[in-house]
């Protein structure tokens, strides 16, 4: 008959439990579990310290990987590595004061210093004052034009002096600063127009432009003095005669026109020489020289600021067929053509030189201002290293995960960083609901990074979902303390 009940003697006494060793087949055996399923309760003994730290070795793999090929942030099934070989990982709109080292492939926090401008166009001496964190700065100075020649076919002004660099400052040190008048347009046949005033800011020194050369008979002078770039020179009463330009300031402008027959040569600009007058063989069709032309320079915040650009000449002065010469880009004034058309000034706060007058005296007989100077500094505050949060790129798992684990590495470019303080980290499933801080674990360094781990942090707690995203925090930094990110390894069950 088959046995029905366990007796007694198989079973442990006050349990009712049957002992393992009146089993014929003992269970805690693996070697005699040959079918079947363990039920999970039963797994709570099972060592899983190996899985965690296949985890690990798992991003940290990824991210040589990446490192060695120059790759972009990519993904696993249920993870995603990203070691910074460019931005495509990171959420620009999300993150604040974060900067990409380029060359060694970090992220750190940074704030830009602000930017100064500082513009002067009033003659007149002043002083600027270095603004804090500034120790350099962008000058421009523009020294005034010449005044144009006057009377039958004088020549233009030179253009002011053009000077650019940089020079070292002191932070709430002061500098003087002046800016040059524009020389006077004369109204004698004999005299030449007037000198433009200089320029200067601290040690620089930028010359005025040389007055037009007046008409004087036979022949006509030269130009004015030397200046920042030379006044032109003034027609002659005869054939082939003419006064020869004013020479420049080498480095700051260049030589006036020569005169010519009837004609009066174009002032030197900042950039080029005056044009030569072109004769007028038959007393009626004579041009005077173009000024030359100004230098491009951005310095003013437009998208193109001319300086310096030397006065036209100013030609024939028997009939209304002469054509006076045209102003050098930059502000230089037009030269007076016959009886007809005036000559112009040169335009304020760009040095140019003004244009040389022609015949008719009751009206064009003046010579015409040169423009004044302007002197512009500029400079950029030195950045300091500032708090960080840096936002990832999402990346959607195949279903809304429980747990996350993150890997990350860093390295201190000042003082060291105390984890959990100075750096910390979070965990969205959502994109945009985050685990409180995690605990971050140092976990020895690799290629001179210190990693960091969250294991099985508990996604519970936030709102679920499938976009996967971290965020991390650098925090205190400052002038002594600069926590760069090297990497960092999400991943999720």
């Amino acid at each position: 008959m088959a046995l029905t009940k366990v007796k007694s003697g198989v079973r442990t006494l006050g349990t009712g439990e049957v002992a393992t060793a009146n089993m014929a087949t003992d269970p805690t055996n693996a070697d005699n579990l040959a079918s079947g399923s363990v039920p999970a309760a039963r797994l709570g003994n099972v060592d899983t310290s190996g899985i965690l730290a296949n985890q690990d070795d798992i991003a940290l793999l990824g991210f040589k990987v990446a490192a060695n090929g120059s790759l972009a942030k990519y993904n696993l099934v249920d993870q995603t590595i990203d070691a910074f070989e460019d931005a495509s990982g990171v959420d620009a709109s999300a993150s604040t004061d974060e900067i990409r080292n380029t060359a060694n492939k970090y992220y750190s926090g940074f704030v830009a210093g602000l930017f100064h401008r500082s513009t002067f166009t009033t003659v007149e001496s002043t002083t600027w004052t270095a603004p804090t964190g500034i120790n350099s700065a962008n000058y421009l100075v523009v020294a005034g034009g010449g005044g144009g020649g006057a009377a039958y076919y004088s020549a233009g002004g030179g253009a002011g002096g053009f000077r650019t660099g940089i020079l070292s400052v002191t932070p709430a040190s002061s500098y003087t600063v002046t800016v040059g008048a524009g020389g006077s347009g004369t109204s004698s046949s004999g005299t030449a127009g007037g000198d433009g005033g200089n320029s200067v800011f601290s040690s620089i020194t930028s010359t005025g432009g040389g007055g037009g050369g007046p008409y004087t008979g036979t022949p006509s002078t030269s130009g004015g003095r030397a200046g920042g770039s030379g006044g032109g020179g003034a027609g002659s009463g005869a054939v082939s005669e003419g006064g020869v330009g004013g020479s420049a300031t080498a480095g700051q402008g260049y030589d006036g026109g020569v005169g010519n027959y009837r004609s009066g040569g174009g002032g030197g600009g900042a950039g080029a020489v005056g044009a030569e007058g072109d004769p007028d063989r038959d007393e009626a069709s004579g041009v005077g020289g173009d000024g030359g032309v100004g230098l491009a320079n951005d310095l003013s915040g437009s998208s193109v600021f001319y300086a310096g650009g030397g006065g036209g000449g100013a030609s024939s002065n028997t009939t209304s067929a002469g054509v006076g010469g045209a102003g050098g880009n930059g502000g230089g004034g037009r030269g007076a053509g016959g009886h007809t058309v005036a000559a112009t000034a040169g335009t304020a706060n760009t040095g140019g030189g003004g244009g040389g007058a022609s015949f008719d005296t009751s009206v064009y007989g003046s010579g015409k201002d040169g423009g004044s100077g302007i002197v512009i500094v500029t400079g950029t505050a030195s950045g300091d290293n500032n708090d960080m949060t840096l936002v990832s790129e999402a990346v959607t798992a195949e279903s809304a995960p429980t747990t996350g684990d993150l890997v990350i590495t860093y390295t201190d470019g000042l003082d060291a960083s105390t984890i959990n303080t100075d750096l910390k980290a979070y965990i969205s499933r959502d994109g945009s609901a985050y685990t409180s801080a995690v605990t971050l674990v140092s976990q020895g360094t690799t290629g001179g990074h210190t990693i960091l781990t969250a294991n099985g942090v508990d996604l519970s707690g936030i709102t679920s979902g499938t976009s996967m995203k971290w965020k991390i925090e650098t925090l205190n930094q400052g002038a002594s303390k600069e926590t760069r990110i090297q990497a960092v390894s999400l991943g999720w069950s």
